[in-house]
């Protein structure tokens, strides 16, 4: 009778000691060898395999668990003069709430006694406001002018309404000769009159920014201190800080919603209004207007919207930089609306948001002027004649010319998908942001960067910016609404990897097992997993095979195993691991990977073999089939 491949201890590696329910079972296989089939040399690696360095170090540096954070521009001393860093002038009912905070990003105390902060309507002069005597602000320290309500507040400057709820410039100058210290100009999309020339950098903030109660956001620079001299390029719609950073971790998210409790918010975001709640996607809910089918995810997925109406922001509160990938399962209900009704979401990077999301308007049918979206955006337009998904590259938000009630952005259309109601359910979105180049990806593999239809195209003004969603609608029933609906969402700072599968697959007495990726194969991405699906409802042993393609696959059936079942990892060199399923059939092997530049672009596959003691051959294995990962950075 034929027998399993013997397996040697010879090149033993530690990997993954102690990293959960995983047990080390080898680290190389010398050959296979039975009763029948002396041991033979291992076959060849394939030709086109040529990794930068061997697989043994690269697998031996899996085994440091480093998980480091990418570095961002978060130093004391980047700017060299205090600019105004955050700042809120509207907010729910008598607007107590405001404030403008100033910020010193050099290495030594700044005195800024007698300095005035100057506030400019469109046609008149408003507010202004000297600091007093005897004032400096530290090196890498806040000042804060606004209600005595606001928390960290420095200097008193009014009650309420301090200043203008629509299009206002605010200016700091300094004592000795009134120059311009700093200067911005807010709600860009209402026009560009006259009395702003000289007070603005760039194209101004384009979005209108209004705090409500509940959520209280404001204006705030992506990090503190940082000044690209273009208003809409610097300033992100972010949760309030006053007195305190406006940096946010620079670590990467993801998140399956699994673990978290239904209706519950979800903590790594922020909202205009509402932030993001778990769902089941499967029953109507507070959050979930109707009920559709599980992600391929599946269990609990996640939606951004409203519910009481309007239009709603959110932004994942991670700093994303300007090279970034964010991924994600998304429902797409392509049904076309009633007469003149619409729904509309966008998923962006490298910006931000208008509290209300107004519409964006891509295919420009409408006439929608004053909607906030800076950097680039995939949007998903439905009207009663069209179902489109684009990809835009918004860039500042700004213009290139108008009048004062009808500014013309200067967006570019970089692509559009037309979607049919055959379409409706979920697909794989990725948006991913490279130096000057967006590409956007529409169905295909989760992670990889070679299936799906894809978009893509050079974009104007790569900048820093946040991870956003936005909603609006215009449906008289909220029951029939389908708001932005994700799961799985994975944001990655500095981000690029793919992951592609080859070979076929044997199913077992129970399932069909699958292999894939929980997350992009990127530097530095600590919650990296390969996880298995479709395997015996455990506990029940299944068994990882790490290592590089084999030029042949090894055929299992001439060691006992199921016909057309074979061993696409070669044998040399070899991990193998034991991961245990779950009641669903699921696996997962947590490979955390060190944000080590040596690491980019090394390739490394895997395969699952899945016990079956219900099989009636020798060798009681399923396999799914086998999938490289490449790793970006």
């Amino acid at each position: 009778m034929a027998m399993a491949p013997s397996i040697s201890s010879w090149g033993r590696w530690p990997f993954l000691a102690g990293s959960g329910p995983l047990t080390l079972v080898t680290a190389h296989v010398r050959s296979a060898c039975s009763s029948s089939l002396p041991c033979a040399a291992a076959p060849a690696q394939a030709a086109t395999y040529s990794p930068a360095f061997s697989p043994t170090l690269a697998l031996q540096r899996f085994n440091m668990f480093i998980s480091s954070l990418l570095l961002g521009s978060l130093m004391i001393g980047s700017g060299d003069n205090v600019v105004i860093n955050e700042f809120s002038y509207d907010s729910t009912s008598t607007d107590v709430r405001e404030f403008v905070e100033l910020y010193n990003p050099t290495a030594a105390a700044i005195d800024i006694s007698g300095w005035e902060l100057f506030a400019r309507g469109t046609t008149t002069s408003n507010k202004i406001f000297a600091i007093p005597a005897s004032t400096s602000i530290a090196a890498g320290g806040f000042y804060v002018l606004g209600s005595a309500l606001v928390p960290n507040v420095d200097q008193v400057v009014g009650v309420s309404n301090i200043w203008q709820n629509s299009q206002e410039c605010i200016t700091l100058k300094d004592a000795k000769d009134g120059n311009i210290v700093d200067t911005l100009v807010y709600e860009g999309n209402r026009g560009f009159p006259a009395a702003f020339i000289g007070l603005q950098e760039g194209e101004c903030i384009w979005g209108n920014g209004f705090s409500d109660d509940a959520s209280h956001t404001s204006w705030s620079r992506v990090r503190d201190g940082h000044d690209t001299d273009n208003n809409g390029l610097d300033f992100m719609r972010r949760p309030a800080t006053p007195g305190k950073t406006n940096n946010l971790p620079t670590s990467s998210y993801v998140d399956l919603f699994d673990r978290r409790t239904v209706e519950s918010a979800l903590p790594d975001m922020g909202a205009s209004f509402v932030v993001p709640h778990v769902i089941d996607p499967t029953k109507v809910s507070t959050s979930n207007p109707n009920a559709i089918t599980a992600s391929p995810q599946g269990k609990n997925a996640a939606v951004s919207w409203d519910p009481t109406g309007s239009g709603n922001f959110a932004m994942v509160l991670r700093d994303a930089g300007s090279n970034v990938t964010v991924e994600a399962y998304v429902y797409f209900d392509a049904n076309l609306e009633a007469s003149n009704a619409r729904e509309v979401w966008s998923l962006g990077v490298q910006g931000t948001c208008g509290s209300f999301y107004n519409f964006p308007d891509p295919s420009g049918a409408f006439g929608d002027h004053s909607n906030g979206l800076t950097g680039v955006a995939l949007t998903f337009e439905v009207t009663d004649s069209h179902a489109v998904l684009y990809l835009v590259d918004h860039n500042d938000g700004g213009r290139i010319a108008g009048t004062k009630h009808k500014p013309k952005t200067d967006r570019v259309v970089l692509g559009k998908i037309n979607l049919k109601p055959t379409d409706t359910g979920w697909h794989r979105l990725r948006l991913e942001v490279q130096g000057n180049t967006a590409s956007a990806y529409f169905g295909g593999t989760y992670g990889s960067t070679t299936t799906g239809q894809k978009l893509g195209g050079k974009l104007l003004m790569p900048s820093a910016g946040d991870v956003y969603i936005g909603y609006r609608e215009t449906v008289t029933d909220n029951t029939k609404t389908r708001p932005f609906t994700f799961d799985h969402l994975s944001v990655f700072p500095g981000a690029s990897g793919d992951v592609s599968s080859f070979g076929t697959v044997k199913s077992t007495t129970k399932g069909t097992p699958r292999v894939g990726t929980n997350s992009a194969p990127v530097l530095g991405n600590a919650s990296f997993q390969v996880t298995g699906g479709g395997l015996v409802p455990g506990p029940n042993p299944s068994l990882f095979f790490l290592g590089v393609p084999a030029a042949t696959p090894l055929n299992l059936a001439m060691f006992g195993g199921q016909t057309g079942s074979f061993l696409y990892i070669a044998l040399t060199p070899l991990v193998m691991l034991v991961a245990v399923s779950d009641a669903n059939g699921d696996a997962a092997l947590p490979l955390p990977l060190p944000n080590d530049k040596a690491l980019k672009g090394f390739a490394l596959s895997v395969q699952i073999l899945d016990t079956d003691s219900a099989l009636t051959t020798a060798l009681k294995f399923g396999n799914s089939d086998g999938l490289t990962f490449k790793i970006g950075g």
